[in-house]
């Protein structure tokens, strides 16, 4: 994957987690607190660093609140913050960076999540340091911690050279019992999986899937036939996704195995879409590969997203 295709993606992945963090209080102005809450959600090296070091989503969350609180308070408007709700995104709600968080984000150079946490550890207002010291935190300490997990030789990954197939990893802020409750179940596709809103099973032991109630759909895809394989010891789950009233429609596969990790699970996602063997790759579908592959890496990215947002 090239640097520019890397930063996109990562950029896209923490957008859409700190959108997550700021619903919760109602807010729509993403801002540094909300970059740091994403990283700590993140699987990279730079989310596995903050969370080793203590840094996770529920300490982040914690000092951000006392910080809002004591500043409210200088102004004599004592118990004036805000009650957090659950994780709501609608379509259309106008979330936008902060000026110093999308130079934070986006700046030229490193796009790696490493990078985009050495200039947050960097953030010269002092927001981020007075977060830290409420965490009892060292931004050096953190500095060294990063130097040395990214100084490592990369993971070996098998590449998936078809352009419609992706293989990644995403971090949960829940236990691995919580995570697979909701994975493994049919019942609870529609609290991740975007496809899906309702469910209700087949005389063939699978399930009938239909779209969510605001989403317009044509009638060959309104109906969508499910299939589970899963082992339960192994924490190993895989779901076929396909439109049987559309049988030229590609069919879609996502395959979830959870380990543990520091302060929650860490599940590994292999998401394919798969031609009907009759469907032959078009001259311009190898001209396409890689938007394609992009397209299928922010799809990858949702599905992690998701799953972590419904137990958040």
């Amino acid at each position: 994957m090239s640097k520019m295709t890397t930063a996109i993606g990562n950029a896209h992945r923490l957008t859409q987690y700190a959108m997550e963090e700021a619903s919760r209080v109602d807010r729509r102005e993403l801002g540094v607190e909300h970059l740091l809450l994403a990283l700590t959600l993140d699987a990279s090296d730079a989310g596995q660093v903050l969370r080793a070091s203590g840094v996770t989503v529920a300490a982040v969350r914690s000092a951000v609140a006392a910080e809002e609180a004591e500043q409210l308070s200088s102004l004599g408007m004592t118990g004036a913050q805000i009650t957090p709700g659950p994780i709501s995104i609608g379509p259309g709600a106008g979330w936008t960076w902060t000026p110093v968080a999308e130079k934070l984000l986006t700046a030229s150079g490193d796009g790696t999540t490493a990078g985009i946490l050495r200039r947050v550890l960097a953030e010269p207002s002092g927001a981020i340091a007075s977060l830290f010291r409420r965490m009892d935190v060292s931004a050096e300490e953190l500095r060294d911690r990063l130097d040395a997990a990214t100084a490592l030789p990369p993971a070996v990954s098998v590449r998936r050279p078809h352009p419609l197939a992706r293989s990644a990893a995403a971090f949960v802020a829940a236990s691995i019992h919580d995570t697979w409750a909701l994975i493994s179940s049919a019942e609870r596709l529609p609290e991740w999986e975007e496809s899906v809103g309702h469910v209700t099973g087949d005389s063939g032991g699978g399930w009938i899937g239909s779209p969510r109630d605001e989403v317009t759909a044509k009638p060959a895809f309104r109906r969508l036939q499910i299939a589970r394989t899963r082992n339960v010891d192994a924490h190993r789950v895989s779901w076929t996704f396909r439109y049987p009233d559309a049988p030229r429609a590609n069919e879609r596969r996502i395959g979830l195995q959870l380990e543990p990790a520091a302060g929650g699970t860490m599940v590994h996602i292999d998401y394919a879409w798969e031609r009907p063997q009759r469907r032959r790759r078009a001259a311009l579908g190898r001209v396409m590969a890689p938007v394609y592959r992009l397209v299928v890496a922010m799809q990858v990215a949702r599905v992690g997203a998701s799953i972590g947002a419904a137990l958040r």
